[in-house]
């Protein structure tokens, strides 16, 4: 998966700012400082109101940042019926795409489908997903997105039994000798992200709690800030 990387003493890490917490106006903006920064990878949230209880970014403002931004997408599925939705999102070769494997029919002919057009294929793990999934499409697994708080809205809260569940995911993919990307989505503030960081996180969303507080004014300052503190641990 692309990543921004940044050597510390657990390894590379991967930064995905969530284009969700800019607002529509700003969203111009952010991409040429993503761009000004070489983030190589933009976090792409598409929800349909019935998985989860908010609706967002649909299919045409995603052929609108294709126009004015060669970013690859890490797209996020939060729907009922992926397989369904999927194909109305122009996905190129070199993005990322992942879903909630609950809402399939088929979570693993859907994981062999992205791969086939080229597309980095990954799972959204929310808190009560059962692992069984994960043990069950491992070997085409390219990464996992797991969620620190609920998934449909932005500035939650990370839930009090996340890091005991990513630290089960880390452990799973450890035991099954599997070097696969491991994304935290949710209130990914500097202090978590370090907590995170030591439960087995590889990457990070980030959104309103690190790299989009105060606008696009201050995102250059938050970026710096927010690497430097990952480095420090």
């Amino acid at each position: 998966m692309y990543t921004i990387l940044v050597m510390n003493d657990v390894g590379k890490i991967g930064i995905y700012p969530s284009i969700m917490c800019a607002r529509s106006w700003e969203i111009k903006e952010y991409l040429k400082l993503f761009e000004g920064r070489k983030i190589d990878a933009v976090h792409f949230d598409i929800m349909d109101g019935h998985y989860v209880p908010n609706i967002t970014i649909g299919s045409n403002l995603l052929k609108d940042i294709r126009e004015i931004s060669d970013l690859p997408l890490d797209l996020h599925f939060m729907v009922e019926r992926p397989e369904s939705i999927i194909p109305f999102f122009e996905l190129k070769e070199g993005d990322s795409c992942c879903f909630h494997p609950e809402t399939s029919n088929d979570p693993y002919r859907l994981l062999q489908f992205l791969k086939e057009k080229g597309v980095k294929a990954g799972l959204a793990i929310s808190q009560s997903t059962p692992l069984d999934y994960v043990e069950n499409t491992v070997e085409i697994l390219d990464y996992l997105l797991v969620m620190a708080v609920n998934p449909g809205f932005a500035g939650q809260k990370m839930l009090p039994d996340h890091l005991n569940k990513l630290k089960r995911i880390s452990e799973l993919l450890s035991s099954r000798h599997k070097d696969i990307e491991i994304v935290v989505d949710g209130n990914t503030n500097l202090q978590n992200s370090c907590m995170m960081l030591k439960n087995g996180a590889t990457g990070f969303v980030a959104g309103t709690s690190s790299l989009f507080r105060g606008g696009p004014e201050k995102f250059n300052e938050n970026y710096d800030l927010y690497m430097e503190g990952l480095k420090n641990g």
